[in-house]
Formats: structure tokens, sequence, C-alpha cells
């Protein structure tokens, strides 16, 4: 073990370092299954009937929502990862804050424009029936969102602003109802940090025991639809990242790595004994990540995962522009004659997905890379300013050049 920074341990030479490479790879696999799981609204279980070759197609296609639970686990490895270095600095918990706050909104409300300039201009052609057919995921007109639900969509607080006032919550985009729960994860490690840094993980176990424990009554009780929309619904899922980032990089005695090891395999099982299927996976996932971190190496170096790594370092942008894209791609060949079952599990689920996956690269490209890096500051935008005004010739001095 290394030396302490604000009561953070720093793993000395040769131990583990908290960057798992891995996560890259993992994090495509999360985005391909969303990204099928929309496209595959082309098929329903009703098509599915008796035949079990059908059944199971549907069941494999329509339980790719699954990779949001690892996406969630993801998270949780890497906001830990992120808040314990903003600790071992001594960084003030608003640069935490921000950071996350460069990289989440602007891109957000980048394809939040395009997705409401996409409808009202097919909805001005008269080509509506592109983006609220039977094969995709129905969307509203901007104009049919309340002002508050608009409030709701830019804050990304719109499962739980229906809470505290205006109507039922109306996730536009389809996909940012995520988002609004990494939003109050982040919020939560943000408080945590300005009120407890030196004992960070201490604090998260303990709200992690809290937030579990009001959970598990209300499912008991019955009363788990009162926390709808808001973190205790699926911290658990977060923390698990939280746990396997504590189990691989700051815990050191072996009895404190089964209990962690125990713990999440329990919480597996309390899943699929309750029927909380995200719940299974998330713990199940952690208990993965675990055992595959002395296989880091390999992983992040084979060639076969290339592809992967690449869809994970744009999962983002890839999670944000894919929908629109399946919608209109589905509607489009079946009005082109892919009708039968078939047809539309074999050519339009592919292609609609590759379709969607592609916006995403070129949205990575357009938008988000330009957030990738450190936020600006305000001095740091006026010097900007500055020095692209003296590298700019006046226009006095542009003619007397061009006079000589």
């Amino acid at each position: 073990m290394g030396p302490e920074q604000n009561g953070i341990t720093v793993r000395a030479a040769g131990g583990w370092e908290p960057r798992y490479q891995a996560l890259d790879a993992w994090r495509g696999l999360a985005c391909l299954m969303v990204v099928v799981h929309h496209a595959a609204y082309a098929v329903s279980w009703a098509e599915a009937g008796d035949s079990w070759p059908r059944w199971l197609v549907v069941l494999a296609v329509r339980r790719m929502d699954l990779g949001v639970a690892l996406f969630f686990v993801i998270s949780g490895y890497c906001i830990a990862a992120s808040a314990a270095a903003s600790a071992r600095r001594n960084e003030a918990p608003t640069a935490f804050l921000t950071r996350r706050f460069w990289r989440i909104y602007p891109p957000y409300w980048f394809a939040l424009l395009g997705f409401g300039a996409w409808i009202a201009w097919f909805d001005a052609a008269g080509l509506a029936h592109y983006y609220c057919g039977p094969f995709g995921v129905q969307m509203d007109r901007p104009h049919d969102l309340d002002w508050r639900q608009w409030v709701g969509n830019l804050t990304l607080t719109e499962t739980w602003r229906p809470h505290l006032f205006g109507p039922d919550r109306n996730v536009f985009t389809g996909v940012a109802w995520s988002l609004c729960f990494e939003e109050q994860f982040y919020m939560i490690c943000f408080l945590i940090l300005w009120l407890a840094p030196r004992r960070l993980f201490a604090a998260l176990a303990g709200v992690s025991v809290v937030v579990a424990s009001v959970r598990g009554y209300a499912w008991w009780v019955g009363g788990l639809s009162a926390f709808k929309g808001t973190f205790p619904l699926l911290w658990h899922e977060f923390a698990v990242g939280l746990v396997v980032y504590y189990r691989l990089v700051v815990a050191a005695r072996k009895p404190e790595k089964r209990l962690i090891e125990v713990g999440l395999a329990l919480l597996c099982g309390a899943g699929l004994w309750t029927g909380g299927r995200t719940t299974a996976v998330a713990a199940g996932f952690g208990l993965l990540l675990i055992a595959g971190r002395r296989w880091d190496g390999l992983a992040a170096s084979a060639f076969w995962l290339v592809p992967l790594r690449a869809c994970g370092r744009r999962c983002y942008s890839i999670y944000l522009a894919h929908l629109p894209f399946g919608v209109i791609g589905n509607q489009w060949l079946y009005e082109l004659g892919v009708t039968s079952f078939w047809s539309r599990v074999l050519v339009m689920v592919p292609l609609a997905s590759a379709v969607g996956i592609a916006a995403g690269w070129v949205f990575h490209s357009a938008v988000e890379a330009r957030f990738l890096g450190a936020p600006p500051t305000v001095g740091g935008l006026f010097s900007r300013l500055r020095s692209r005004r003296r590298r700019q010739p006046s226009l006095a001095g542009a003619s007397s050049a061009g006079s000589t």
C-alpha cells in the first residue's frame, strides 16, 4: 500500500491502478445492447406465439435493455475513481461537479435540440408516421410538452420533477431517463465530497446502507412506487460499481475483499429471488469485473475487442444520437417491403442498429469531442478571445499589405 492523501489510500508502484482499461470494451457492449434493444421494437412478444425459435429471438433482442444496468455499474466505478482522485488532490468539490456538468450537459443539449428539430421537420412535411409508427419508440411533438416538462428535460430532472410540481413525466428524447438518475448519483457524490472528503468511502457505504434499507422496506410494504424516478430506486446498481472500485483499488485485507464478494453474490441472489433482473445483472456484472481484473491488460490489447473499445469511447454519443435513426430506419424499411417477422429480425434490426451507431460516431466527432477536456474557466475564455483578436489583422493593416 502507498501513502495517504486526504484520508484516501494511494497504491504503491506495482499495485493495480484505478484505471480499468477493459471498461471501454464493456461500455461498448452495453451501448450496443441498448441500440439493439431499441431497434428490436421492430418485433414483439405477440408475434412469437407458440413458436419457440421466435420466442427465443424476441427474448434475446428485447432483453438487451439490461445494458443500462451495466452502464450504471461502470458509472459507479468511474465516479468512485474520479471522486477519490478529487479527494486525494484536496480539490474543491465544485471542480468535480463542474467536470461532470461539462461532460454531460452540453452534448445532451445538442442532442435534445436535434431531436426537436428532427420531429418538427418530419411533422411539417407530413411524415409524422415515421416517428410514431409501430416499429420504434414513439415520440411526442415539441409543443406537446408542458413548459414544466421542458424544464425537467433541460435540467435532466424530468424523472423526479413530478414529485415536486407539474404534470406527469415526459422524457422527450426517450433515452435521457437514465441520465436523470446519473445526475442524482453525481450530486450525492458531490455532497459527500463536500461534507466528508476524508471519509469518502465510509460515507458512500453509509449512504448505500441507508438507501438499501429504505428501498427494501418500501418494496416489502408495496410502496416502491413512491420512489419512482428518484435515486433510491436504482442507487444499489450504481453502488455495485462503487464497491467494485473499493474492492480492486482500496481494500487491502483478504477478509474485507471476501466480504465484498459475498455481499455482491447475495445481492445477485436477492435480485433473482425477487424478480429484480436488473439488480441481479448489476451484481453479477460486478463479480465479473472483480474476477476479470487480472486479465485487464490482455483485454485492453486484444485485437478482436478493437470495435467494442472504439464504440465504448463513443458510447455517450451513440446513446444520445442513435434512437431517431433507428426509428426512421425501421419504418422506412417496412414501407420498402421488409415486413415478415424474420426479415425484420435479420434485416431491419441489424440495419437500424448500424445506422444508429454510425450516427453516434458522427455526433461524437462533431459535438461530444469538444467537451472531453477540462471545462474552460471564465478567465480562460476571456484570454482566448483576446488572443484571437491579436491574431486577426486589422482592416487597415490588411489593405496596406495588399498595396505594397
